[in-house]
């Protein structure tokens, strides 16, 4: 399937490299919302901005512009509420404007981490979350209430009766399930071991869907559609139980679309209940629909990501944001069975056809042990360099998440530099099934090293990547399997590590989510000690001979700066060459919401790391 703006439609020598400060000048489209008539839609863009040194958004809607975000239309069309941010303090307010724009009217004073308004059927009153609270309040201004204390997920009833609401999960991984009535008590619905991701409410208001999974505390299992009719005795039932996908998850890029709640629609069809969702498929986030037959329909599939959508059903029309390789993203528009598909934004166009972009060539990979891999290589644009080009070998994080066909700066900005990048899903990453997804649990480094090794070696046969000019890199669990690539084999002449885990007890000792590491590893430090010590700074740091360069930022809390100040000492004290980049001021997720002034600092640490150990005529074997 083509790309949705193309990146050819100008003269090659008319079009210039991607460099890094293009990080200003990207816009990343989100949060579609259109009016249930389908007669209005509007969007968010977020931009980085050079003079606040911050990330900023607007909402747009009929060519008009407003700062502000989280955009929802009245069941009318006739009013939007948004999400408008205070710069100085970084408070929000929940704001409401007209059709036209001229008119706003705040409808709440400024609160913190205000966010997703919805409007209520009858267009009388908007719910939002605001630090983790469920709030609603009057359109007219003139009422206001507390609805819970906490909430993770909720939406309203499709009656106008009342809201229905998802707790986060507590310290033994139950959500309670609740519904409270405009008047009334709140009333208990039931609980499940593990999160509530999303709600929906069926189209007259008798029952609930929502995605999640009750494992908890197991990672990398898929979260599915659950739903539960308002009947006594009822109980929940997973709706896709013969799905073997991860509902609700995107693939990931290094912008931070994707991270919050999942879209989740359930409409009423020809008399079919539908339910729309978006799901991760190896490196690509289809929208589909699963009716009460079971049988998955995919809406928008393809080499391509969908981020995001908003349904309008009286019009039976969905818009999504749509990404591929070459596209940070644009609104399309479709129908309820995925024809009929147009693009109706433009907002990345013109950047798209004014750089040179690569695409992404996919390999053909069958594991060692028969396992079909995915893993594509991006090479540099016409002009960038001649091959054989020098190759960066870069391993995700999660590791449970899966990257693939998605606009991926930073895989833009390295190929116009001149190098290839090698991207792929090794087994532990999600959208292959969950057998793929768990089959590292406590065997970090073992498989997930193996498939990586592979999918070098593949590249390697390449004629046009260099084989004696490799380096690799990755974050979080790819920082942790950059070290152990680093440690074990010597082909790489140059390794880059960013919050990286460097030793597993004392990230399960200081990190936010022990539950997390003892899952992974099969128990605590105490109980499972030869796995985590094969993971240590201790075991890998001296056994480190590339060149290693350690980016980390300073307030991560859940890999602790700590992580890469210890595998520092312990690389430097073997003599190999070893930096660490401290990053004030930032936490785990820097390169998806951190200040631009810091993405540059990175940026510019890995650039230098990069020319310094990949540049230039490749060593005499």
């Amino acid at each position: 399937m083509p790309s949705l703006s193309s990146a050819t439609d100008l003269p090659a020598d008319s079009r210039r490299p991607v460099d890094v400060d293009d990080l200003f000048a990207l816009r990343w489209v989100d949060e579609p919302c259109v009016s249930s008539d389908g007669r209005r839609f509007a969007y968010s863009v977020s931009s980085l901005d050079r003079a606040s040194d911050a990330l900023q958004s607007a909402v747009v809607w009929d060519g008009r512009s407003h700062p502000g975000s989280s955009p929802c239309w009245s069941p009318d069309g006739r009013h939007l509420a948004l999400i408008e941010v205070e710069r100085a303090s970084g408070a929000t307010r929940l704001v409401c404007r007209d059709e036209t724009g001229q008119h706003v009217r705040a409808l709440t004073a400024t609160l913190a981490d205000c966010r997703q308004p919805r409007w209520s059927p009858d267009g009388k009153r908007i719910a939002f979350l605001a630090a983790g609270q469920l709030r609603w309040v009057s359109v007219d201004g003139d009422a206001s209430g507390l609805v819970a204390t906490a909430a993770a997920a909720f939406c309203w009833l499709a009656d106008g009766s009342g809201l229905a609401w998802g707790t986060p999960p507590q310290a033994d991984g139950q959500s309670q399930l609740w519904r409270a009535m405009l008047t009334g008590n709140p009333e208990w619905l039931g609980a499940q071991r593990g999160p509530i991701a999303a709600l929906a409410s069926a189209p007259d208001g008798r029952a609930l869907a929502w995605i999640g999974h009750d494992r908890w505390p197991a990672q990398g299992v898929n979260p599915g559609i659950w739903t539960l009719t308002f009947t006594p005795g009822a109980t929940p039932v997973l709706l896709t139980a013969g799905f073997d996908r991860p509902v609700g998850l995107t693939t990931r890029a290094d912008d931070a679309r994707g991270l919050s709640t999942p879209p989740l629609a359930w409409l009423r069809v020809d008399g079919e209940d539908r339910i729309y969702f978006i799901h991760a498929e190896g490196g690509t986030s289809p929208l589909a629909w699963i009716g009460t037959d079971r049988r998955i329909h995919r809406v928008l599939a393809g080499s391509r990501s969908c981020l995001a959508f908003a349904a309008a059903p009286d019009a039976r029309r969905l818009l999504a944001v749509v990404s591929d390789a070459v596209t940070p993203g644009e609104v399309v528009e479709t129908d309820l069975e995925g024809g009929g598909e147009r693009t109706l934004s433009s907002v990345t166009q013109s950047w798209c056809q004014s750089r040179r972009l690569s695409a992404l060539e996919p390999l053909r990979l069958t594991a060692s042990d028969g396992v079909p891999l995915d893993a594509w290589l991006m090479f540099p644009p016409p002009g960038a360099g001649k091959a054989p080009y020098p190759l960066i070998v870069h391993v995700h994080g999660g590791p449970h998440y899966a990257i693939g066909h998605r606009f991926y700066f930073e895989f833009q900005r390295l190929a116009a530099r001149g190098y290839a990048v090698l991207l792929g899903n090794p087994r532990g990453s999600q959208g292959y099934g969950e057998a793929f997804a768990t089959q590292i649990r406590q065997a970090w480094g073992e498989r997930d090293y193996a498939d990586v090794i592979e999918m070098v070696d593949r590249a390697l046969q390449h004629p046009a990547v260099d084989r004696e000019r490799v380096a690799v890199t990755g974050v979080s669990y790819g920082g942790l399997m950059t070290h152990l690539l680093a440690s074990r084999s010597p082909r790489f002449r140059a390794a880059v590590s960013e919050n990286a885990v460097s030793d597993l007890a004392t990230c399960h000792r200081d990190g936010n989510n022990p539950v997390f590491w003892e899952w992974e590893m099969g128990g605590s430090p105490a109980e499972q000690p030869e796995r985590y010590e094969a993971l240590s700074t201790a075991r890998l740091g001296p056994r480190i001979r590339t060149p290693l360069l350690l980016v980390h930022a300073e307030e991560d809390r859940i890999c602790p700066i700590e992580q890469s100040e210890d595998m520092a000492a312990a690389v430097a004290a073997t003599g190999c060459p070893v930096e660490l980049v401290r990053i004030p001021g930032e936490g785990h997720l820097m390169n998806l919401v951190g200040r631009p002034s810091r993405r540059l600092a990175r940026a510019r640490a890995v650039d230098r790391w990069f020319d310094r150990w990949l540049l230039g005529p490749a060593p005499s074997a």
